[in-house]
């Protein structure tokens, strides 16, 4: 049995993507939407159809590293490149997506430049281009016949089918009354993913939230290694551990709404901040509700909870809590123990073991589990270290590969 659905898989990226910022709210979906239906009347093949759905609805992943809203939603604005670099990185190194990953990275540029870049395919970076415009264009309120016929700006060809499509409105008429929307979940219904794909899209998720922050980028590939390390002590079957896994996984993806200015602020949080900063949880129950396995959504859900009820967000106790729940917690606090923060530095194996104990002995966290953790913590960190060298390097080599996209880039 799945612990998620193919067409949940989708659907959870399209809500951690509205969770974004306010004005970004179905933007993704809304651009898929616009793609398919002028691809629907050039009649392209079904398998490039779904291809360039999925490229058009995470279009703007990239925009988890920037929290610069404001440049992708400008049609002024040059400042376009820094999200639409990170989301090809982010597509190319980590999703299934990584076929013409590259017209994520051309999707702000003008059609008469496009035609002389070495686009892996310049119909779909023109077509999300158009598309992306358009929905932004109409949520501003602002003339669309300006817009499309702006010298070079646009495929003469795209213009030309998405004015013959829109006659009378229809395509306006149904983003603003939301009618998209029935024919988006059709097609999600539609979507085949199979498992190795489901969790590349859902690591990618994770990974670009934790990629926000240099503080951050090993933070879910640590709880995720130790809890399953964890788990195995406790001779879980595979599909414990496969639940243990997803739960740990996700278990942040709610901190994709959190400014970058909070989750890299040096220093103590203020109480408004730290407000902001609990909302993490709630974020991450949000989008995952009625998406994913009641008990692994709580383990995801409930990894600040502590057994006597102090601690967030709903004061839950001993009694309430799962194994999966009390590994899930530890796991994530030694992560946090162990990496590097904007306010600390990284802590020795030896203080963080120390700083459990005293949990433990306090009644916060489940003193089993970290009995075991000590009695195994050199054979589980040898592994855990070995479990996140590949994405310390991936991250690595993505700022090397931004940096040098970066400097050649020119709208």
């Amino acid at each position: 049995m799945n612990i998620i659905k193919d067409q949940d898989v989708i659907i959870i990226l399209k809500s951690m993507l509205n969770k974004l910022d306010d004005r970004l709210v179905d933007h993704g979906e809304r651009v898929a939407y616009l793609c398919l239906e002028l691809m629907h009347y050039m009649n392209a093949p079904y398998e490039e159809y779904l291809h360039v759905a999925k490229l058009a609805l995470l279009h703007d992943i990239g925009a988890y590293k920037t929290d610069d809203v404001d440049s992708l939603l400008s049609f002024e604005s040059e400042d376009v490149w820094e999200h639409a670099i990170y989301g090809y990185l982010f597509l190319s190194r980590m999703s299934p997506l990584k076929k013409n990953a590259d017209c994520v990275l051309y999707h702000h540029m003008s059609y008469e430049k496009l035609i002389g870049t070495d686009c892996s395919n310049k119909k779909i970076a023109s077509l999300i281009h158009l598309c992306d415009r358009i929905d932004v264009a109409i949520k501003q309120g602002t003339t669309l016949t300006s817009l499309l016929h702006q010298s070079g700006q646009f495929d003469p060809i795209l213009v030309k089918a998405f004015e013959t499509l829109n006659k009378n409105q229809c395509l306006i008429r149904a983003l603003e009354d939301k009618t998209y929307q029935d024919k988006m979940n059709e097609l999600y219904q539609t979507i085949y993913l199979g498992e190795d794909e489901r969790r590349e899209y859902l690591e990618m998720l994770a990974y670009s939230i934790d990629f926000r922050s240099e503080f951050t980028v090993l933070h879910t590939i640590t709880t995720t290694a130790i809890a399953i390390e964890l788990g195995k002590q406790y001779h879980l079957n595979s599909v414990e551990m496969n639940k243990l896994y997803y739960a740990a996984l996700l278990h942040d993806i709610g901190k994709g709404a959190i400014p970058i200015s909070i989750l890299e602020k040096q220093g103590k949080l203020d109480d408004k901040e730290t407000q902001l900063m609990q909302r993490h949880v709630t974020i991450t129950e949000e989008i995952l509700k009625g998406y994913i396995q009641t008990d692994v959504l709580h383990m995801a859900a409930c990894h600040h909870e502590k057994l006597d009820g102090s601690g967030y967000p709903k004061h839950l106790t001993k009694k309430e809590l799962t194994l999966g729940d009390r590994i899930v917690a530890i796991a994530d606090i030694l992560s946090a123990l162990l990496g590097k923060r904007s306010y600390k530095e990284k802590f020795s194996i030896t203080k963080a073991i120390s700083i459990i104990e005293e949990m433990a002995e306090e009644g916060k966290i489940d003193q089993d589990i970290v009995q075991v953790f000590v009695a195994h913590h050199e054979e589980i960190m040898v592994r855990v270290d070995h479990n996140t060298e590949k994405i310390k390097q991936l991250y690595v080599d993505m700022l090397e590969h931004y940096l040098k996209l970066s400097g050649q880039c020119v709208v």
